[in-house]
């Protein structure tokens, strides 16, 4: 038979029946290279073929239906199944019940912690549940924490990521919820996990990127109780010295304060009306743990705002438009124009006793507002000295250049009069 007349007898029987990895099999085979050419004037030669797979050309492999995955798999699983009875067969009676007793009271046990809302099994091992994609559940609370106007209902609060949720444990907040996708981020929390208080729910990476606020998300929320100024703890003894925030509306800029007072030690942080929420997630993430140390009140009038400050304390403004050149004559700029302006660091912080920052936003500057609280409180104005070409500094650096000078005087002022109280015992 010829090469040509083989060649058309299978292309008939794969359009009859088309196969396709057959077909392709005897492409590469017909278009093989041949393994050795044996040439007339080399009678003697030793020639080591190899052997090549023959291919059979027989109708009925054609008419044999192909093994579906579907197949496959069920037949998987029956092999498995029998081979689960064989080994329950082996079993004598009451070994099996036994056993299936012992099942069913773990997971009675189980079930009965979870909503216990404890932490621990027996073996000490960290509790959870799985939930499905699109739970309805999951899907309702984080809409909740999505509005502000739920937010403030709910009293309660969403971090990502581990570390600050282990931010508010070591802040002893009571923690809600962690909802996460990799079990090694437990690993992170369980020295600081409590004992009960707390749910856990697993669900796929896929899911918290759906709700998640960041463009690579960690894949673990936290959901704490809202802490309040009188819930939050903190770690050391603040200095007499607050911030008031004017209007600080850019997210990044708000965090960044927050994290300065901590900081710097301060006592607290008021904002008022027109700042950003506090609780956004990029203020939060900004934060960088600062909402779980530091007493922070929001949505304050300037009428309230006196309440708040102890009742000798000096304000100090933050003011990028303020000079203090003294060859040149300050122009009239209403109330700001009867505050002082002095450099940063020409202040006696120390003798002033009590300190209240008032810090603005880049957008709004200080407010009219603000000039006149500090007017009735030994109110200045303070400059930050710059290169030429340079007209201010970002908000947030500039509450940490004056805030931590603040706190270098006051620790040097308690230094000394701690060193010389001992120089008196001495003596």
């Amino acid at each position: 038979m010829s090469l040509t007349n083989l060649h058309r007898i299978v292309v008939q029987l794969v359009a009859r029946h088309p196969v396709l990895d057959t077909a392709r099999t005897y492409s590469r085979w017909a278009h093989r290279s041949p393994a050795k050419v044996i040439l007339p004037y080399e009678p003697n030669s030793e020639v080591s073929l190899k052997k090549e797979k023959i291919i059979s050309l027989d109708p009925e492999k054609f008419n044999k239906p192909k093994e579906s995955n579907k197949e496959k798999i069920s037949a998987t699983n029956s092999a498995q199944k029998e081979t689960s009875t064989q080994l329950t067969n082996q079993l004598s009676p009451e070994k099996s019940k036994e056993i299936k007793q012992k099942r069913d009271e773990i997971m009675k046990k189980r079930k009965f912690y979870l909503s216990q809302a404890k932490v621990f099994d027996d073996n000490n091992e960290i509790m959870y549940e799985k939930l499905k994609d699109n739970d309805g559940w999951l899907s309702s609370l984080l809409v909740k924490l999505k509005s502000k106007k739920d937010k403030m209902r709910s009293g309660q609060i969403l971090v990502e990521g581990w570390r600050l949720i282990i931010d508010g444990l070591e802040a002893k907040c009571p923690l809600k919820y962690v909802i996460f996708s990799n079990t090694e981020d437990l690993h992170h929390l369980r020295p600081f996990l409590p004992k009960t208080g707390v749910k856990l729910y697993k669900t796929s990476y896929k899911e918290i990127s759906m709700w998640s606020n960041v463009e690579t998300p960690p894949g673990i929320f936290g959901i704490f109780e809202t802490p309040t100024p009188q819930t939050v703890k903190r770690f050391s003894k603040p200095l007499p010295m607050q911030i008031i925030c004017d209007q600080v509306r850019e997210p990044g800029n708000l965090g960044a304060i927050l994290r300065v007072a901590v900081g710097s030690g301060c006592e607290q942080v008021l904002l008022t009306k027109g700042c950003v929420d506090v609780w956004d997630h990029k203020v939060v993430r900004s934060g960088a743990g600062a909402h779980f140390r530091l007493p922070i009140y929001t949505s304050l009038g300037w009428e309230d705002l006196p309440k708040q400050l102890p009742e000798h304390t000096s304000v100090v403004i933050a003011d990028s438009n303020a000079k203090f050149d003294l060859d040149v004559e300050i122009p009239n700029e209403g109330i700001a124009s009867k505050l002082p302006v002095l450099p940063y660091y020409g202040v006696d912080y120390a003798s002033l006793g009590h300190v209240t920052l008032i810090i603005g936003g880049e957008t709004e500057g200080i407010s009219e507002d603000s000039y006149r609280l500090a007017a009735t409180q030994n109110g200045l104005r303070l400059n930050i000295p710059l290169q030429r070409g340079v007209d201010s500094l970002n908000t947030g650096m500039a509450a940490a250049v004056i805030a931590f000078e603040i706190r270098k005087q006051f620790i040097q002022a308690f230094r000394k009069a701690k060193a010389d109280k001992q120089a008196v015992q001495v003596t």
